[in-house]
């Protein structure tokens, strides 16, 4: 809890100083632009990758569960 206070009260700090400051003078370049482009894809890509890798796991899992659960059933109702 500590730590996401600390980060909140950093996030807007910095939130203050950008709406504060007037001008800055400052550009991003055609090189620049397309490599945040770039990163941003490759995380958007990257996360839907990791989610559906995670739920094809987590459903594995559960069929495996529930497919143990039905063998044991079973099991004990033959004798």
């Amino acid at each position: 809890m500590k730590k996401l206070n600390r980060a909140l009260n950093i996030a807007l700090a910095c939130g203050c100083l950008l709406t504060i400051c007037q001008s800055a003078n400052a550009y991003i370049d055609a090189g620049s632009g397309s490599y945040l482009l770039q990163i941003l894809f490759a995380g958007l890509l990257g996360g839907l990758y990791f989610a559906k890798t995670a739920f094809g796991n987590l459903k594995a899992a559960v069929v495996r569960r529930a497919s143990m659960h039905k063998s044991d059933d079973s099991a004990s109702h033959v004798r």
